[in-house]
């Protein structure tokens, strides 16, 4: 098989994830649910904001309902977090890239050390910019929403995304299937050599989409730093992260043009909630099999929700994402390169001499 049928094969090959489709089955109705019980109050657009609290359910997704219903209040508390941090840091351009750097870095660090798996700082990253973009006043590009009634919509969704965990353990028969699955109610401290040079990697890209982010005057660097996460948080491989920096530079490119399908029609109210959740049921259903997959489905879904279906904001947000994506890959990129580089500059160097007793 030739070099370029190789690299093919790897970026379009679909791995086994048994359970992924129930996972993507509660991932779907958390998300939906609450939008839906908003939308029909008539407050549609709070409903889509309910959403991105509702992603908490993308977590812990391959372990027991009891593991997860003791372990997920503490992700919640980091989605709440990077709320907080995003409101108050919003109007402030240099604030806001402080804030949204050390919520990547610590999250970062602690889904590692603590095995919390994808999506990792991903979701507090975006939480933690949208909320902060969303706050802030029109004068700094901001939407000006209530702080208040946004950081109440995003905890409903969380309470939301939280029940669609839970809920089911109060049926005797779930309650009985679910008890047969390994549970660890604890936290476990394991912070590897291996998770050390992903962190070391992480922080190195995270500071360097910062310091482009502000050299630029991104205010959605969030958005840029989502492509250094997704890119070098799995693992310390060079081989397979630049495999994933390919697949998601492919992914979110063929998402922003699938949103670019909405410009010729643009769905409202319950329609733009069934597509939300198709979309989010895809996301989770792939990502664990394959990430370019997942990204073309999440890219769509996240423009949707950010944007709130409107149309001139929608191309707006898709020129944007696309280019934010590639710094955030460029960035990966010197990384890796950097990684390599060290790799052989390491092994060209000399051993170092042997001394024997009474060398001089």
């Amino acid at each position: 098989m030739s070099r370029p049928s190789r690299t093919l094969r790897e970026l379009t090959a679909v791995t086994p994830s048994p359970g992924s489709w129930v996972a993507a089955t509660q991932a779907m109705l958390a998300v939906v649910l609450p939008a839906v019980v908003f939308t029909a109050a008539g407050a549609a657009s709070l409903g889509l904001l309910a959403s991105f609290g509702a992603l908490v359910v993308m977590y812990l997704s391959g372990r027991s309902r009891r593991e997860r219903a003791a372990k997920l209040p503490v992700i919640a508390a980091g989605f709440v977090l990077g709320s907080l941090l995003g409101i108050l840091t919003g109007d402030s351009l240099t604030a806001s890239l402080l804030a949204i750097g050390a919520v990547a870095i610590a999250f970062s660090f602690l889904s590692l050390a603590f095995d919390v798996g994808p999506p990792g700082a991903i979701f507090p990253v975006l939480t933690t910019g949208s909320m902060g973009q969303l706050t802030a006043p029109a004068s700094s590009g901001g939407a000006a929403m209530d702080p208040g009634v946004v950081l109440a919509t995003i905890v409903v969704g969380i309470l939301a995304g939280y029940a669609a965990v839970v809920a089911p353990l109060l049926v005797p028969a779930v309650r009985r299937r679910d008890a047969l699955a390994p549970a660890d109610h604890g936290w476990t401290f394991t912070f590897t050599p291996e998770s050390a040079r992903i962190l070391a990697r992480l922080t190195v890209g995270i500071l360097l989409a910062l310091l482009v982010s502000a050299a630029l005057g991104l205010h959605h660097a969030a958005w840029v730093l989502l492509a250094v996460l997704g890119i070098l948080q799995k693992d310390a491989d060079v081989h397979r992260g630049t495999i994933r920096m390919a697949q998601r530079v492919l992914g979110t490119a063929l998402g922003g043009a699938l949103a670019l399908l909405f410009l010729l029609w643009t769905p409202e109210r319950l329609a733009l909630l069934t597509i939300v959740g198709v979309l989010v049921f895809g996301f989770v259903a792939l990502v664990r099999r394959n990430l370019l997959f997942a990204l073309m489905l999440v890219t769509p879904m996240a423009l949707l929700l950010v944007t709130g279906g409107d149309r001139d904001r929608l191309l707006e947000s898709v020129l944007a994402r696309v280019g934010d994506t590639a710094i955030g890959a460029v960035v990966a990129v010197l990384v890796l390169g950097a990684v390599l580089l060290s790799r052989r500059a390491g092994r060209r160097l000399p051993a170092s001499p042997t001394h024997t007793k009474g060398a001089v």
